[in-house]
């Protein structure tokens, strides 16, 4: 293992050390900012709220209706029924990209 980056200060932080990212020797930058991204959006309420809801609607509604495609609105309708203290368009958008990830079409 090998120091990859440093990490820049995050907003409204107070100071402290930055953290130091470490990898492997043959990984690429690509690799390495892809994973420092993940870890920040783990770190969000928001996108593990958005990631409850689109492992929801693939439990319920496209496997068992055996489909490979969803409407912006259903997600938006589940959002809301969630009656969570996020606004329902930022938690809809990011469960539209993991649903994505996953290989089903999202309609806008």
């Amino acid at each position: 293992m090998v120091p990859a980056i440093k990490v820049s200060k995050r907003r409204n932080s107070k100071g402290g050390p930055r953290p130091t990212v470490w990898a492997l020797e043959d990984s690429s930058m690509d690799e390495v900012a892809r994973a420092l991204r993940l870890h920040y959006q783990m770190l969000s309420p928001k996108y593990r709220i958005a990631e409850e809801v689109a492992q929801t609607i693939l439990d319920e509604y496209i496997t068992k209706r055996n489909v490979s495609e969803v409407t912006y609105r259903e997600i938006i309708i589940q959002v809301k029924e969630l009656k969570m203290p996020f606004r329902a368009p930022d938690i809809a958008e990011l469960a539209a990209d993991y649903l994505n990830e996953k290989g089903i079409k999202v309609w806008r």
